[in-house]
């Protein structure tokens, strides 16, 4: 795999006056972030044939031989043609192809997200949005799908710069209406309905995922809602391992959003000093947080 200085880049989106519409330029190499990595790609294959063959168009079934030589015979995603999103769109949008050909399909995402060339599969959807608008009805799917597509999101801080594509802030119109969305959103989005997931294996993929996003730099207007849920996640009694991911997410959210993240902290709780005591690591996060909101007036 190609070092930090030798990734893809995806072109910088921009508005139409030519402004960019991504995340401050990360001012720092790549920092890998937790990632999952145990995974039988070939029998995830298998699942997927199986599962849609009868349901591809002639097409759709070329695709499927082009993801053979992208996945089990490693050739790279380059193998894939232009039009792989629509093949996508098939698999994740149609209401009668079945969900555990969706459940494949994103585990062969996340076990692809390990190679730079991953962002060529990203970069080809930037017109149609096809992964992020299924990654939007993430609460709405079954609790197995919710699994994958969280796993798929962390597992693209594998490279810098597919993680960057997570945070890219440009708006599209959300199908059937509504606000608007854009990658950082439905990252946004992802991040918390894991965390509050049902399963501990969702718990455990959101709070990665809270991990990840406290390496990059990103704008503070989704700062509220990600620290909302760390601490509606707190209420709990969540792990070691967790409490010090997300504390690790919740102290960069305060830096990040200075005043905003801070007041609410003060006024939702529980403070950091919880988990005090718990183990060095997390008391060592928690001294700065304390320190911060002890500046934050109190209502």
């Amino acid at each position: 795999m190609a070092g930090a200085e030798e990734q893809i880049e995806i072109p910088t989106e921009v508005t139409e006056g030519g402004e960019p519409l991504m995340p401050r330029r990360e001012k720092k190499p790549h920092e890998k972030g937790i990632t999952f990595r145990e995974f039988d790609h070939v029998k995830d294959f298998e699942d997927l044939v199986k599962t849609i063959v009868q349901l591809c168009d002639g097409e759709e079934q070329e695709r499927l031989r082009e993801m053979e030589d992208w996945i089990v015979k490693n050739e790279g995603a380059w193998v894939l043609p232009e039009g792989f999103n629509s093949f996508l769109g098939s698999v994740f949008h149609k209401p009668d192809w079945p969900s555990a050909g969706r459940i494949a399909m994103v585990r062969l995402l996340s076990y692809g997200a390990e190679q730079d060339d991953i962002v060529y599969i990203l970069n080809m959807d930037r017109k149609d949005h096809t992964v992020m608008n299924y990654a939007q009805k993430i609460d709405r799917l079954p609790i197995t799908e919710q699994e994958s597509l969280a796993m798929f999101f962390c597992n693209l801080f594998e490279t810098g710069s597919a993680s960057q594509w997570l945070l890219y802030t440009s708006e599209w119109d959300a199908p059937g209406g509504g606000l608007p969305l854009s990658n950082m959103r439905v990252t946004t989005k992802v991040a918390v309905t894991a965390l509050l997931g049902d399963t501990p294996t969702l718990v455990n993929y959101g709070s990665a995922l809270m991990a990840n996003l406290a390496t990059k730099e990103f704008f503070d207007d989704v700062c509220s809602e990600l620290a909302m849920a760390i601490l509606q996640f707190y209420q709990g009694k969540p792990p070691e391992e967790q409490v010090f991911r997300c504390m690790k997410a919740l102290g960069k959210f305060c830096a990040v959003a200075s005043r905003d993240v801070p007041q609410l902290v003060k006024m939702i709780g529980p403070e950091p000093s919880k988990f005090s005591g718990m183990s060095p690591r997390v008391d060592e996060l928690i001294e700065p947080i304390m320190a911060r909101l002890a500046t934050v007036p109190m209502f």
